[in-house]
C-alpha cells in the first residue's frame, strides 16, 4: 500500500516538513532573540501555506497509515495551533455542519443582534473560542473526542519539551506563531463568509480564482464548491467549482489575489 493517499499531496507534505526542519534548525542554532525572530517572520510567510495544507488534511487524510497521519499532525500543531483531530472537530463537525445557522456554527461571524462582527473581534475572538468550542462539540462524538483528547496532550508534550529546552526560544519559534496561525486561519473564515446569506450554499462563500492565491491556498479559493463537496480531495476543487460557477453571483467571485470584502453584498444577492 503506498504511503500517500493522493500523490499531489507529496508537495505539500514536503512544505510542512520542510517547515518544521527550518523551525527545528533556528530553534537549536540561534541565540540571538531579535535574529530569531526575524528568520521566524520571513518563515510565517510560507507558514500560512501550512494551515491550509492543515485544513485539507483533515478534510483528506494524506497519508495512508494513521502513524504518518499523527506524526504531521502533530507538526502542524506546532505550526498553527490545531491538534490533532482539532479540526475534525470544530471545522468539519461544527463549521461544516452549522455554517448555514449562525445560532450553531463555531466560527460565527454574527452578532446577537444580526449585525455582522467586525473584522477585529471576529478574529480574536473565534480564535480564543476554538478549543472551548471543541470543547462543546466533542462529547456528542465520544469516540473521536476521545482521541482528540489523547492527542492534544501528546502534541502539547512535545510543545513542553521545546519550553523546557529553551523557554525564549520556543516562544519565538512555536508559541508566538501557533498563536497568530490560529488567528489567520480565522481570518480566513472571516473573508470567506462574514455577512452573507446563511439559507443557500451557493450564496454563503465568497470565492477567489486568483492562480497564485488558489496555488498557495491548495485551491481553498473554490470554496462554494467545497461546502458542497467537503469530502472531496482540493484537486477536485477547480472542477466542482467549473461546474457551479454559473449559478454563484458575480459579485461572490474575485479574480484579485487580495479580495475586497464587502458587507454590503448580501442585499445585492438574488432572491
Amino acid at each position: 500500500m503506498p504511503l500517500f493517499r493522493h500523490r499531489q499531496d507529496i508537495p505539500a507534505a514536503v512544505l510542512v516538513f520542510g517547515v518544521f526542519a527550518i523551525q527545528l534548525w533556528a530553534f537549536f542554532s540561534i541565540s540571538n532573540p531579535w535574529q530569531l525572530a526575524g528568520i521566524v517572520s520571513l518563515l510565517m510567510v510560507v507558514q500560512v501555506s501550512c494551515g491550509a495544507v492543515c485544513h485539507n488534511h483533515h478534510h483528506v487524510s494524506i497519508f495512508t497509515k494513521p502513524w504518518a497521519n499523527r506524526l504531521i499532525e502533530t507538526v502542524m500543531h506546532l505550526q498553527t495551533g490545531t491538534s490533532p483531530f482539532s479540526w475534525t472537530i470544530h471545522h468539519n463537525i461544527g463549521h461544516h455542519g452549522d455554517y448555514l445557522d449562525q445560532d450553531k456554527d463555531p466560527s460565527r461571524w454574527q452578532e446577537p443582534d444580526g449585525r455582522t462582527m467586525s473584522r477585529l473581534k471576529y478574529d480574536f475572538y473565534n480564535a480564543l473560542m476554538i478549543y472551548p468550542e471543541i470543547w462543546k462539540i466533542g462529547p456528542r462524538h465520544p469516540a473521536l473526542f476521545a482521541r482528540f483528547k489523547r492527542w492534544f496532550f501528546i502534541s502539547n508534550v512535545a510543545l513542553l519539551t521545546f519550553i523546557l529546552i529553551n523557554p525564549l526560544n520556543a516562544l519565538i519559534v512555536f508559541v508566538i506563531p501557533m498563536v497568530a496561525m490560529l488567528v489567520v486561519l480565522l481570518d480566513n473564515t472571516y473573508q470567506q463568509h462574514s455577512g452573507l446569506r446563511t439559507d443557500d450554499h451557493l450564496l454563503a462563500s465568497r470565492n477567489v480564482e486568483h492562480p497564485l492565491y488558489n496555488l498557495t491556498s491548495w485551491n481553498l479559493g473554490y470554496h462554494t464548491a467545497h461546502h458542497m463537496y467537503p469530502g472531496m480531495h482540493w484537486t477536485e476543487l477547480p472542477r466542482l467549482h467549473a461546474g457551479i460557477r454559473d449559478r454563484i453571483p458575480d459579485v461572490l467571485i474575485s479574480k484579485k489575489l487580495i479580495p475586497d470584502l464587502d458587507h454590503a453584498i448580501p442585499q445585492h444577492l438574488p432572491e
